[in-house]
């Protein structure tokens, strides 16, 4: 789905007045087109512009144009100036893409955040990633999309968890597998 937004002409240059003209808006669709004119401005500072992308990735997240949201997030992130604020907006990017199915897509956005993380972060990452990928299996799982369900099952399945995890992401899986007529795929698992 694509949206033609006239280009509206931005004059504002600050946060403050940039957060008045958008008070002043009534439709998120009017909000969006005037931050996407915004963005192809140049002269804006990345404080500026880390804003505009914030408040472009909410606006999509509430009318749940989740993989705008999601690219929007990963823009914001690649302004940040601290790794803390890097590594999240990566997650934050990460999770909607999770939301819309785009498993590779979430990866990708999951390795960025692992890239610039130290010890520590790591870690929170990988637990992060482990969860946004159950969750997203077992809400695909639950709304009958058993075949986009397997995507992020086979994500999870490489991932190194403990052996209770792991085995209980098998059994889903050849579950799945079977379920959907994957009989080369689950013999495959099986012989793991």
């Amino acid at each position: 789905m694509r949206f033609f937004v006239m280009a509206i002409q931005v004059r504002e240059r600050t946060i403050e007045e940039i957060e008045g003209k958008l008070a002043g808006m009534s439709t998120a669709l009017n909000k969006i087109g005037y931050l996407e004119s915004a963005l192809n401005i140049s002269g804006f500072n990345f404080e500026i512009k880390r804003f505009l992308w914030n408040e472009l990735s909410r606006l999509y997240e509430e009318r749940k144009m989740f993989e705008r949201a999601a690219r929007a997030m990963a823009n914001k992130a690649g302004m940040e100036v601290t790794f803390r604020d890097k590594i999240d907006s990566y997650v934050t990017a990460a999770e909607l893409f999770a939301r819309v199915g785009k498993v590779d897509d979430a990866d990708d956005m999951f390795v960025r955040a692992s890239r610039d993380a130290n010890t520590e972060q790591k870690s929170k990452v990988r637990l992060a990633r482990k969860n946004i990928f159950s969750v997203s299996a077992k809400e695909l799982e639950s709304k009958g999309k058993k075949a986009s369900a397997v995507k992020f099952y086979e994500k999870l399945i490489k991932m190194n968890l403990d052996s209770a995890e792991k085995a209980e992401i098998k059994v889903k899986l050849l579950t799945t597998y079977k379920a959907l007529g994957m009989f080369r795929e689950a013999k495959l698992l099986a012989g793991l």
